[in-house]
């Protein structure tokens, strides 16, 4: 059965309507390509970010808009709050041990994705064709995250290249940090030789790849753990995962200088636990001294694991946990120093 037949014979728009319908087509058409090229296609072998999340999001997986950034972030635990900040080429599941002991111990963990990483959506400061300063903005961020979530004060685990975010919020925000331990925290001046991101001969072979294997990470990884100890399979594979992701910040939209240190440090006011492994290939033991000795504003105290590398909550969990939880609990009260500067007399 057919439908009613149109008269269209007497109606003038009638004859132009084909010609109108090719142009609405063609202009589809020149849409469709634009947007086409303006979004470049995903690499082969990068996972979205839609299955990113459905792999890696946890039951205290929240997504917060702070200041213009999809984040996310794990909110766990009853008690006084404990913030946890990631190193580089990871993200928040690293954490996963450091974060349950802390929950066993009547601590509420918070744990974001830093910006445009992990978990979290891509931060709208890094498409806007300037430089971000990478550090500030994720101290920054924090900051926000914490204000959102109505946290006046809070204890900061950070390490790595999230220690330089912890130790600049405890700098810039003192009145809202208790207490402050710092992980292998990177930060301090780097010359060619003493980059941790120099040039390896032996990872030439995949520095043009954007993507980088499972054997790229399982050898980054690898160097930073004391032998014969190996990093984790889950550990190589979350490095894997989140750093090929399909939504990603224009890598030259950030600015990763450190600056001088020296005044972010000596701003510090709360007690600080300083942790190290002595083996620590990627930045070194005596860094921990020197950061101590710019801490001119807060008591501070070092423990150093010899035979442990990088990753000393993930490499002995069970060691570095009982001082972080004494540290918190008080229990190292009597071994704070706080460094004196000489006054030179006139």
């Amino acid at each position: 059965m057919t439908g009613p037949k149109l008269k269209t014979a007497n109606n003038p728009c009638s004859r132009s309507l084909p010609h109108a319908l090719r142009l609405l087509a063609f202009a589809m058409m020149i849409l469709v390509s634009s947007a086409t090229y303006a979004l470049p296609k995903p690499e082969p072998g990068s996972i979205s970010l839609a299955d990113l999340r459905a792999k890696y999001e946890t039951s205290a997986s929240r997504y917060l808009d702070v200041d213009g950034v999809p984040l996310h972030y794990a909110d766990e635990g009853q008690g006084e709050p404990v913030v946890l900040l990631h190193a580089s080429f990871l993200n928040f599941r690293a954490w996963d041990g450091v974060a349950a002991e802390l929950v066993r111990n009547n601590y509420r963990v918070i744990r974001p994705d830093f910006p445009s990483l992990g978990l979290s959506g891509i931060d709208g400061k890094s498409l806007n064709g300037g430089r971000v300063d990478f550090f500030n903005r994720n101290a920054e961020v924090v900051a926000k995250l914490l204000e959102k979530l109505q946290l006046d004060k809070v204890n900061v685990v950070a390490t790595s290249s999230g220690a330089i975010a912890g130790s600049r919020y405890a700098s810039y925000f003192p009145d809202r940090v208790s207490r402050l331990v710092l992980i292998n925290s990177a930060g301090l001046p780097r010359t060619v030789q003493s980059d941790p991101n120099r040039d390896r001969p032996e990872e030439r072979k995949w520095s043009k790849m954007k993507i980088k294997p499972p054997e790229f990470w399982a050898n980054l990884l690898s160097r930073n753990f004391f032998a014969p100890d190996m990093p984790p399979e889950w550990l190589v594979t979350l490095a894997y995962d989140v750093n090929r992701r399909a939504e990603n910040a224009d890598p030259g939209a950030y600015n990763f200088k450190t600056g001088d240190p020296r005044p972010i440090f000596a701003a510090i006011t709360a007690p600080t636990l300083i942790l190290w492994g002595q083996s620590n290939p990627t930045v070194m033991h005596l860094e921990a001294d020197v950061i101590e000795h710019w801490m001119t504003g807060a008591p501070t105290t070092i423990r150093k694991y010899e035979g442990l590398g990088h990753y000393p909550y993930i490499e002995n969990e069970d060691v570095v946990m009982s001082d972080i939880l004494a540290f918190l609990d008080g229990k190292l009260d009597d071994e704070l120093r706080q460094t004196q500067r000489v006054k030179v007399a006139p």
